[in-house]
């Protein structure tokens, strides 16, 4: 019932169009020190804010928590266990969660992408997105210039190596969600290459006609729009992506970033009022995929706020 691409074919797409995908998380890493957050790849020795020696504070923590242990001391012991361990865990540092899924791993889901290239090297805040339905094999079903695809789960569409999770479905609905789409898929004539069109029959018309036709709570409830389905599920998804590519590609050129501890301000009541006149303007499907351009304005001055990468 659907087109299968082939494994030749499948090959020339990916060495014409995602020769540079990152296919791993890259591995951003970020720790407290002297009331800063410092990002990097790889640990320094140093501080890059106070220049104090890491290693050298976590040595003279651990040598204080000996020391008062072996005096026994009450005030020596509240003191390792309050100061030392407190500076020990500042230091301790974590891994960033890393967005983006391989979409063939995750069945039965809503996935996104880049028309060209992947996220983390090649999206602009312009970039049209490409959206698409998995299913519970996994294998990748979208909707495009050239009709409708199926790339088997075995074939493993590097396009799709780097995609966005919209939303997915638990599994004792996985039948029902394979059998609703062969049904959608079965309108041959509705999804040919001859019915496609760049603006207002697209890939994003493809997701939200399954959607509405399987009838599951609130992901179907908010396909019913454009609108209502971007701000629900596509704009949350492309603004935590904005940001660990934004942070990524900072670490890419200097590779380490210092974030200074920003005080919180108390809003004045006009720019409270002045937040509460914001609202949606428009929702715009284009060229071979998707792109949600959501934008909210006050009176005179609009922006876009879908995914956006701060160079």
């Amino acid at each position: 019932m659907l087109a299968t691409t082939t494994s030749r074919a499948t090959a020339t797409t990916t060495r014409r169009q995602s020769t540079t995908t990152i296919t791993s998380d890259p591995g951003i890493l970020c720790f407290h020190h002297c009331n800063v957050k410092v990002f990097c790849f790889v640990l320094p020795l140093s501080c890059p804010h106070c220049n104090a020696q890491l290693d050298a504070d976590a040595d003279a923590d651990a040598d204080a928590d000996a020391n008062a242990n072996a005096e026994g001391s009450a005030n020596a012991v509240a003191n390792a266990s309050g100061v030392g361990s407190m500076t020990i865990s500042r230091l301790l540092p974590f891994r960033l969660p890393y967005p983006f899924v391989r979409a063939t791993q995750h069945p039965c889901a809503i996935v996104l992408r880049p028309s060209i290239g992947d996220f983390l090297n090649d999206y602009s805040n312009a970039t049209d997105l490409h959206i698409a339905v998995t299913t519970s094999g996994g294998d990748i079903v979208e909707f495009d210039r050239d009709g409708l695809r199926r790339h088997r789960r075995e074939d493993n569409p590097r396009d799709w190596w780097q995609s966005l999770l919209v939303g997915d479905v638990p599994e004792p609905w996985h039948y029902y969600w394979d059998e609703v789409l062969e049904q959608i898929c079965g309108d041959s004539t509705r999804w040919s290459i001859a019915r496609y069109e760049e603006s207002s029959h697209n890939c994003y018309t493809f997701v939200l006609a399954f959607l509405q036709a399987l009838s599951y709570a609130q992901l179907s409830d908010a396909a019913r729009t454009k609108t209502s389905f971007c701000e629900k599920y596509i704009v949350p998804r492309t603004t935590t992506a904005g940001k660990y590519i934004s942070l990524y590609r900072r670490l890419r050129l200097a590779g380490i970033h210092v974030q200074r501890h920003q005080p919180k301000q108390r809003l004045s009541k006009s720019v409270v009022a002045a937040g509460k006149d914001l609202k949606v303007a428009h929702t715009k499907a284009k060229t071979n995929g998707y792109i949600c351009s959501n934008t909210y304005a006050t009176r005179s001055h609009p922006r876009q706020t879908l995914c956006t990468i701060e160079e």
